[in-house]
């Protein structure tokens, strides 16, 4: 549409229960025209969406940019001010605009852009100015027509006025802590009056908006770019003290999207949310990086004390509650420590993430602080974590409860497409979430009379077997099972299993009973 929107969405809660999602679209295009495009002259300025240099402009009628300089637009401070006044709240950046001194407010996108807020100066005091020297004339004709008032009641009307027009200088620089306190019942007072209640809800709006650019939505945390700027700040004024990053993330979390819902993912962020303001505390800088990674930022903290903190959160045991039921999950750690040596921040980030990649890479659910020998480990390897491999293995895995009825904890892409399902919301609705489901009904009793044979008189040791899978299109596969069972910190006693289709082991299966076809269940291998 060549336009740009800018989309809010925003769950609504009522005792507790989520009874509503408000999805709410700004045409930011419209928006910006409505206030600033062709202003009257002397008034205010114009809004532009800029590069990380300020100097090229974009918009839908030149998606890839165009330089202000065409607009008779040049920056007057030096190119690398920009980067600095956009983190900032109290610092403005110097322009020439149609040879007028000019100044600009900035803040910084995460995509490496700026919406800059450009005003000549002479147009921002000009409007005041005007209205003050009409109600200033006004004053005189006033005072000359009553010629027989006190003089002290001009110096007394003119001091009044005078703190009304530094006021709005100060609102013009963008100082909006000013206090009138008139209380005369007159047209100065009433001035005085209305002009604070403006300055009061402009106040609110900005301190709104740079909450809200701040903040994470779904958890309440901090997000990436607040995260950059409490981190900075903290690191520029406590440069010799020791503290310790933390990036985490959640393991699994697209399985749990897929088992559960979006909605289900959405609890289990706001509970790892919730729990890591509980454990590490209020004080420390603590944010939503982005999807399921979080960060926590240690301050104040020695190696010793870091580690303890991280270690007694990983072996903590973490579930989150969803449509009546309990589900655990676990995460991945990986951390690093500020010494007080002026490391800045970008560093402390990729520190901290290649000790995450590390964890994923050794099979996720632990942490590691960062070590200079995990540069040199190819990247490329990194990104074979656990999730990668899984759902590339030709072999079908299956992971459920010891248990005669042991519910289903994992499956893979194979295993999915093996009983022929669509995705693994069907795959679960099929096998109703529950393992001996995945076994055609013919085998059911046979396979799971072996399994608890075999674990009860070698539970340590792999086992192996062949029997038949009923498939959601009704159709029978014989399939090659190797499984044992083993301890899970989250969930106790498990068997992990891989299924290799039968037409691919047809040798085996015709020396175990002579057939590869047809529903017949064979013998333990």
């Amino acid at each position: 549409m060549n336009r740009y929107i800018i989309s809010y969405l925003r769950p609504i809660y009522k005792d507790g229960v989520m009874v509503a999602i408000v999805g709410i679209d700004i045409d930011f295009q419209a928006f910006i025209d409505r206030l600033y495009a062709n202003p009257p002259k002397g008034e205010h300025g114009m809004i532009m969406l800029c590069d990380a240099t300020g100097s090229m402009e974009y918009s839908p009628e030149a998606p890839l940019g165009t330089p202000v300089a065409e607009k008779g637009i040049r920056l007057v401070d030096p190119p690398e001010t920009v980067a600095e006044a956009g983190r900032t709240d109290d610092e403005m950046l110097r322009y020439s605009w149609d040879g007028q001194e000019s100044i600009a407010g900035i803040r910084a996108l995460r995509n490496r852009m700026n919406i800059i807020d450009l005003r000549q100066k002479p147009q921002i005091y000009s409007r005041t100015h005007r209205a003050m020297m009409q109600m200033g004339m006004g004053l005189i004709a006033v005072c000359i027509m009553a010629s027989l008032l006190p003089i002290y009641m001009i110096n007394r009307l003119s001091e009044r006025l005078q703190r009304v027009i530094e006021a709005a200088k100060e609102v013009g620089e963008g100082n909006y802590d000013i206090k009138l306190y008139d209380t005369q019942l007159d047209d100065i007072g009433e001035l005085s009056r209305n002009f604070q209640a403006m300055v009061g809800k402009v106040a609110a709006s900005q301190g709104n908006l740079t909450y809200m650019s701040q903040h994470d939505v779904l958890t309440g945390l901090l997000n990436r770019m607040g995260l950059d700027k409490e981190i900075a700040d903290w690191l520029r004024e406590h440069p010799a003290s020791h503290g310790a990053l933390v990036s985490l993330d959640l393991d699994g979390f697209k399985f749990i999207n897929d088992l559960h819902g979006h909605m289900a993912g959405d609890e289990a962020l706001r509970t790892l949310a919730r729990d890591l303001v509980e454990n590490f505390g209020h004080e420390q800088i603590i944010g939503r990086n982005g999807g399921d990674e979080f960060v926590v930022f240690m301050k104040d903290a020695e190696p010793e004390v870091a580690q303890a903190a991280v270690k007694a959160f990983s072996n903590k045991k973490k579930s989150f509650t969803y449509d009546g039921e309990t589900h655990s999950f676990s995460v991945s750690i990986g951390y690093t420590f500020y010494r007080g040596d002026g490391m800045p921040l970008s560093r402390l980030f990729h520190e901290s993430d290649t000790a995450l990649y590390a964890v994923k890479l050794r099979g996720r659910n632990h942490y590691r602080a960062y070590e200079p020998s995990m540069e040199s480990l190819n990247r490329t390897s990194l990104g074979f974590n656990l999730e990668t491999i899984t759902k590339n293995l030709p072999t079908a895995l299956l992971v459920s409860e010891a248990k005669p009825d042991g519910k289903i904890l994992f499956v893979n892409k194979t295993m999915v497409e093996m009983l022929e399902c669509r995705n693994i919301r069907e795959f679960m609705e099929f096998t109703q979430e529950y393992a001996p489901n995945v076994v055609c009904p013919c085998d059911r009793e046979r396979m799971t009379k072996m399994v608890w044979e075999q674990t009860v008189r070698e539970p340590d040791r792999p086992h192996c077997m062949t029997y038949c899978v009923h498939t959601v299109k009704g159709r029978d596969k014989q399939v090659f099972a190797i499984w044992r069972q083993a301890d899970n910190v989250n969930y106790g006693k498990v068997f992990y299993a891989t299924l290799i289709d039968g037409h691919f082991m047809y040798e085996e299966l015709a020396s175990s009973d002579g057939s590869a076809e047809g529903c017949t269940p064979n013998r333990d291998s």
